[in-house]
């Protein structure tokens, strides 16, 4: 009697804690039971709609559904296909021809011409209010050739070119719509020409995304597409076990075993194209930090604090906390040649790295001595990709061992992105989640890029960044990036703590590949046969 009231008693508070998370209407049924409808457990945030304005890959995830780009990054990571454009070509060291699908539309019957992508790579490198317009400033200009054929010349041969015109802002919108009814408007109501149509949103909520009919490539195989942002990872769960959802993004190592063994649900694992870091304040004028907090200077502006944080953290036990991650020292995944495989992901290399006396060193070098040393706020989200509050928690006391006095904020991920990132709150440091391609990295530590968290100005480092962007040649290219890796380290305003791999589960109703880059984006989604 008592295990029968048990398994009642389990199974509301189950019902009751998806309601709350997701609202009575997620629990009607289909009108139509030949609708094939798949929603996504959406850790959040999402964005606006406006696609180039936002940096943040968890909102292009839905926006690659809607709108298409000139050219995108295959699924497997290996290469790049055509969207907008049918086919390409690099003509000369500063000049890459596209040629458009001819009669190709929007969703609202405007044209996908030159025009149209003129328009939208002017808009978007032209824009010091986009998140994304630093990224795209290697483009001297757009020149239409014809109705479908366009030029896209860059100042200095550019040897990632194709991976930054297929990454954050290459969403081709509609000009004319939005010239008539203005940017505000068109957040609201967007069109795009993907094959799928927005047709209903409440925003950082719920987006339900319907296939187009007369997408060039065809209609989808699956009908209806919902995102339903749902941060708790406890909530994804419980929803994907309840069938509510029908995939969660990163399965925590404690529900693995409990999943597989539930039927009608598949695990699979992937690289996440993702790695964990922890970012260093090494200036107060950037994001909101100095006036939320003012006089406070951290104690990371000092490089021998940085350093003995460095060093302090044992990756190799912080990649086990996480589950499914193998420790790292540099920013890029150690997949791709730029990443130094055989150094920076060596476990005889980290695991050396890892050396709680030279620590200690470091902090009486800063002036901080028999294990008094100085406080540190230290912000994380409680999950994104992973068990981050668990990672962020171990850190913190490997930190205190060495004489650290660690302020720890966990904060769940939407009020982390909300006051911390997009604020730029953070104070001395922060655990993040950043992508690992080689194309933006250097980018990201050029004097001339600001974001809220962070910026930072080494000019040697900078010349070092500007020469890899411009070098083709491959060996070349990669002499450079080892000694950009030296700087990387030794300045140690990013600590790299592991490569992340995602565990997730699905429905079996469907078939699914997930993406080497880690998107979370179900254009190729099949119903399995």
């Amino acid at each position: 009697m008592r295990v029968r009231y048990s398994i009642k008693f389990t199974t509301i508070i189950i019902i009751v804690a998806l309601i709350m998370t997701l609202g009575a209407s997620a629990f009607a049924q289909e009108d139509d039971d030949e609708i094939v409808t798949f929603t996504f457990a959406h850790p959040g945030p999402v964005r606006t709609m406006d696609a180039p304005v936002t940096w943040f890959g968890s909102t292009h995830w839905l926006t690659n559904l809607l709108y298409d780009c000139l050219i995108w990054r295959d699924a497997s990571g290996e290469g790049y296909v055509g969207q907008a454009a049918e086919s390409w070509e690099n003509i000369d060291d500063l000049t890459w021809r596209f040629y458009l699908r001819e009669g190709n539309t929007f969703q609202n019957g405007e044209p996908l011409d030159a025009e149209a992508v003129k328009w939208n790579i002017d808009r978007v490198r032209t824009r010091e209010d986009f998140m994304v317009q630093p990224q795209w400033l290697f483009i001297d200009d757009v020149i239409v050739v014809d109705e479908w054929t366009l030029d896209i010349t860059t100042f200095v041969p550019f040897p990632y070119f194709e991976y930054d015109v297929s990454f954050n802002g290459c969403q081709l919108l509609p000009p004319q719509y939005i010239e008539e009814v203005g940017e505000e408007e068109f957040a609201r109501n967007p069109i795009g020409s993907g094959p799928y149509r927005l047709v209903e949103f409440s925003e950082s909520d719920r987006y339900v995304f319907e296939a187009w009919d007369d997408y060039h490539g065809g209609r989808p195989e699956v009908d209806r597409i919902i995102y339903q942002v749902i941060p708790e990872v406890s909530s994804q769960v419980a929803a994907l076990l309840a069938g509510q959802v029908d995939l969660i993004p990163s399965v925590p190592l404690p529900d693995q075993s409990r999943l597989e063994a539930a039927d009608g649900i598949n695990l699979v694992t992937e690289t996440s194209n993702r790695m964990h870091h922890i970012y260093l304040r090494v200036q107060t004028e950037t994001g909101a930090m100095s006036s939320t907090f003012p006089g406070y200077e951290p104690a990371t502006m000092d490089q021998n604090v940085r350093l003995a944080i460095s060093h302090a953290l044992d990756r190799t036990l912080l990649a086990e906390v996480h589950g499914a991650a193998s420790p790292r020292l540099g920013r890029v995944c150690s997949y791709y040649p730029e990443g130094f495989g055989e150094w920076l992901a060596d476990p005889e290399i980290i695991e050396e790295w890892y050396n709680p006396d030279l620590a200690r060193e470091y902090l009486a070098a800063a002036g901080f001595a028999d294990g008094d040393g100085p406080v540190v706020h230290f912000d994380s989200p409680s999950f994104q990709f992973g068990s981050e509050s668990e990672v962020a928690q171990v850190a913190a006391a490997m930190l205190e061992e060495v004489g650290f006095q660690v302020r720890l904020n966990i904060l769940d991920s939407s009020a982390y992105t909300e006051q911390i990132s997009t604020a730029g709150n953070n104070r001395d440091m922060s655990l993040i989640t950043l992508g690992c391609s080689p194309s933006l990295v250097p980018t990201f530590y050029k004097c001339d890029w600001t974001q809220p968290m962070r910026n930072l100005c080494v000019p040697e480092w900078d010349e070092i960044g500007n020469a890899i962007l411009q070098t083709v040649d491959f060996d070349e290219r990669l002499e450079l990036w080892e000694e950009w890796w030296e700087y990387y380290l030794d300045f140690a305003e990013t600590i790299t703590l592991y490569e992340m791999d995602n565990v997730m589960a699905y429905n079996d109703r469907f078939e699914f590949v997930p993406r080497r880059d880690g998107w979370f984006t179900f254009r190729d989604l099949r119903l399995s046969q």
